[in-house]
């Protein structure tokens, strides 16, 4: 069965795109390529930095990498689901052809800046700031238009991850201090908001598409499913032990009983299913092992990685390979070597949490199997969706 993103009530007159050049054809096409090469590209270059001595740069090895897993990989992959969806949900056309080709360029040209100094610190710090904002206006103003209030919180979320962005760069130009890490970490966190609405959206009907029954949910749940990663996110700015501990366990509670009304036994058999929910599911551990971390008085990096490799790695490959599938026209059926690569992603989150957690003195070997893990994975799903990501649909239906 081919299903695309469910479509809320249309407000708008969704009139077809005219044809274009397939890769710019929407949204994901060109996001979804880049976001998965980009994910490889950066990954081995971070692998090939912690073992050499890396030169100084911008945001320096670690930051830098943190910066680029999160603005640049998972900002791809939720930008070209977002101009997908939104296109959907509201019936109202989103970014094509030679806007859709901006849009991208004001992407990619930070990513290649970055390991690059070749304009003014100054400079680069704007011009990398400048995506998600433009985003969140293209998106936020459909949005309005459509009055789906529902989807108010997507473009204000991504604003808001825009600002942890900034607070980066003010520390990298020396108008900040010891802001950096503080900044990374709640972006992850309010990426895995992101994460939960979109989820919100998705996952029930994905589930009624592939196995016939649609996930449980809960009202009181589902209205406390945002707030609660939210208060997460102010107590990361506020830095209070005890109100970090109360609002991980908070949030670990809730999507907890959010994942148990969407089980079914059945999604075992369902890659293209298990890959969203075992996404969902590392965000939780995250919480619950912040929630633990910020008691004993342990490191957060642990609980950063349960987030981002399992979390963002997870979810967002699944949802790349669905998506893509079901926006060409095609069957979305796990392709050959896929639910391989989702287990290796799995394997990665796996090796990069609980491996140092167990004996502190496995980190390097940690990061080295989970690395390889996310690199292999990646290469896979390159390769596997390429050429669907390139060409036009098979049904010759635009898009």
């Amino acid at each position: 069965m081919s299903d695309n993103i469910p479509i809320q009530k249309e407000t708008g007159s969704h009139k077809p795109a005219p044809q274009t050049w397939a890769p710019l054809a929407l949204g994901f096409r060109p996001f979804f390529l880049l976001g998965i090469w980009s994910a490889v590209l950066l990954i081995a270059i971070s692998l090939y930095g912690f073992t050499v001595r890396w030169p100084d740069s911008y945001f320096g090895l670690t930051l830098w990498h943190a910066h680029e897993m999160v603005f640049g990989y998972a900002v791809a992959v939720i930008a070209g689901f977002l101009l997908t969806a939104v296109r959907n949900w509201t019936g109202l056309q989103t970014p094509t052809g030679t806007m859709l080709a901006l849009l991208l360029l004001l992407w990619f040209m930070p990513r290649l800046l970055s390991a690059l100094p070749v304009i003014p610190p100054a400079a680069f710090a704007l011009l990398d700031f400048l995506f998600l904002p433009v985003l969140a206006i293209l998106l936020g103003r459909l949005i309005l238009k459509a009055r789906q209030a529902r989807n108010y919180p997507i473009p204000l979320l991504l604003l808001l991850i825009s600002l942890c962005n900034g607070a980066m760069h003010l520390e990298a130009l020396g108008m900040g201090a010891d802001i950096s890490n503080q900044s990374i970490q709640i972006a992850v966190c309010l990426t895995m908001a992101l994460i939960s609405v979109i989820a919100g959206r998705v996952v029930p009907f994905f589930m009624q598409s592939a196995i016939g029954r649609r996930a449980a949910s809960h009202p009181v749940i589902e209205m406390l499913a945002l707030p609660s990663i939210l208060l997460l996110a102010a107590s990361m700015m506020i830095a209070n032990s005890w109100l970090l501990i109360c609002s991980a366990l908070i949030a670990a509670g809730i999507h907890s009983r959010r994942l148990i009304g969407w089980f079914d036994i059945t999604l075992w058999q369902q890659p293209m299913l298990w890959v969203l929910y075992a996404g969902y599911a590392w965000m939780v551990a995250g919480f619950l092992l912040y929630g633990l971390g910020a008691w004993t008085g342990q490191s957060t990096a642990h609980t950063v990685h349960a987030w981002t490799v399992g979390g963002i790695g997870m979810f967002t490959a699944g949802m790349m390979a669905r998506v893509a599938l079901g926006h060409t026209g095609r069957t979305v059926r796990a392709l050959p070597w896929i639910p391989g690569a989702f287990i290796l992603i799995f394997m990665a989150a796996l090796s990069r949490v609980i491996l140092p957690m167990a004996n502190p003195s496995l980190l390097d070997a940690s990061v080295r199997i989970s690395a390889l893990c996310w690199l292999i994975a990646f290469t896979i799903i390159g390769i596997r969706y390429s050429s669907i990501l390139l060409h036009a649909r098979t049904d010759g239906k635009p898009g």
